[in-house]
């Protein structure tokens, strides 16, 4: 009620303007002997409560009535335009709790005013604005809305929207674990570009997103596929950054498969490309691929100085996941160098992180690789302890792969040792999340 008091104030002082310049008078003469030029000011753009007493003295130099002062035209539009204006504006200037109470405002509004244009606009900033403040389930549950309030109005369907809402929304599922429910969504936003045809930047953003959950499936040629078709569409439109990012996709990729040279010319021309560009978190991941490429390749000095190099990049901007990742794989690179204790510097460095961090999956592969260090040690409480821990995590957060690698290991350790029944279950737990891959393969 407030807010629409404000909008009366706003009105009254368009009136008081434009009745003013309609008589060719300036503010001050229309602010003789009653107040300042800088109070007509202020008043004529709203910001300045005017009594009726004030008001009839104004209406009289304005030769009209106050009834003319106090017409009040369709602000409901206007209203709820401003509002909007507001949230884009926080929002590009990455206010997020602020441009959040913003839509949560025109949301309120236009639910009362039914009005379905500004309810859809709402909806879906605080699904984008929420995803981007880390509230994962909440931004799921405004995408859902947007996606409801769409299905209303088929007839006025915007597909960049709605596009990115299900790019959203699967984020947030990955982001939370659920690798399958986001990937299953994305396909269902796919089956919507296809039948359009659609090379937008939305098309282009969801197909690459795809290409992630494939390469985090460990589904190659998946995401090869989609990173061939996004590539085209972020060349269309000039996504240097874009480019950069899944020609290290297409290298990983193509690493993955054992293609080492395709994927060494991929690696290396993301990296030409990302160091012009600003992106030093990407160009900092692309130095950490290739390391792993050079692992492979046997070349480990190679594979030491690119994790060396990335762990600096990722440093410049607070990258602390990546930085993390980066020290597990140099760490595993000393391992097998025989350089136990650094190993452990930088495993213990990581492990320290990701409980500061409360990171569940940087600590559960750091568990694990705790586990091989201990191992190589003979220190074989300290390894079931460790992988334990890991499988532990892996199971809660759905991590299919690592599940049934660890697993796996800890079975083969136990059947090593002789003690064929501990190892059956970790086998069975094994084998039954590599079926599962093979299910959703």
């Amino acid at each position: 009620m407030q807010a629409w008091k404000q909008r009366q104030a706003v009105q009254i002082g368009r009136n008081i303007r434009d009745r003013r310049k309609e008589l060719g008078l300036t503010q001050g003469d229309l602010a003789k002997e009653l107040f300042s030029v800088q109070s007509i000011s202020l008043i004529e753009r709203g910001k300045l409560k005017v009594s009726p007493e004030i008001l009839s003295r104004l209406a009289e130099r304005l030769q009209c009535s106050v009834d003319d002062l106090l017409v009040m035209h369709d602000l409901q539009e206007d209203w709820l335009d401003e509002l909007l204006e507001l949230v884009l504006r926080r929002k590009s200037n990455n206010q997020i709790p602020e441009a959040t109470e913003a839509a949560h405002t025109l949301y309120t509004e236009a639910l009362a005013r039914n009005a379905h244009r500004y309810l859809l606009e709402s909806t879906y900033h605080l699904c984008l604005l929420y995803n981007a403040g880390g509230k994962f389930n909440v931004s799921t549950e405004w995408g859902r809305e947007t996606l409801r309030l769409h299905a209303e109005d088929p007839a006025h369907l915007q597909p960049d929207r709605v596009l990115d809402v299900y790019t959203a929304m699967g984020n947030n599922h990955y982001r939370l674990g659920h690798v399958w429910d986001s990937y299953d969504l994305l396909r269902e936003a796919e089956r919507l570009i296809d039948a359009q045809q659609d090379t937008s930047v939305q098309a282009g953003q969801l197909y690459y997103h795809l290409a992630i959950l494939n390469q985090l499936l460990r589904k190659w040629e998946g995401c090869i596929w989609y990173c061939e078709r996004s590539l085209p569409i972020f060349e269309l439109h000039d996504m240097v950054i874009n480019i950069g990012r899944t020609q290290m996709m297409l290298g990983n990729a193509y690493m993955n498969q054992a293609r080492y040279d395709k994927a060494h010319w991929h690696l290396e021309r993301s990296i030409r490309i990302l160091s012009q560009t600003s992106d030093v978190g990407s160009l900092g991941r692309c130095y950490h691929n290739l390391g792993e490429l050079e692992v492979r390749m046997e070349q480990y000095d190679k594979a030491r100085k690119c994790y060396v190099r990335s762990i600096k990049l990722k440093r410049q901007v607070k990258d602390h996941d990546g930085v993390q990742n980066s020290m597990r794989a140099l760490a595993k690179v000393l391992l097998h160098e025989g350089k136990l204790e650094e190993a452990r510097h930088y495993l213990d460095e990581a492990l320290k992180a990701a409980l500061e961090k409360d990171n569940s999956l940087n600590l559960a592969h750091t568990w694990r690789q705790l586990g091989d260090l201990a191992l190589v040690e003979a220190r074989t409480e300290e390894f079931l302890f460790y992988y334990n821990k890991a499988i532990e995590l892996y199971e809660r957060l759905g991590c299919s792969t690592e599940l049934a690698e660890t697993a796996e290991k800890l079975g083969e350790f136990y059947l090593e040792k002789g003690r064929g029944p501990s190892a059956i279950p970790y086998l069975q737990k094994a084998l039954r999340n590599y079926r599962k891959l093979l299910h959703h393969s």
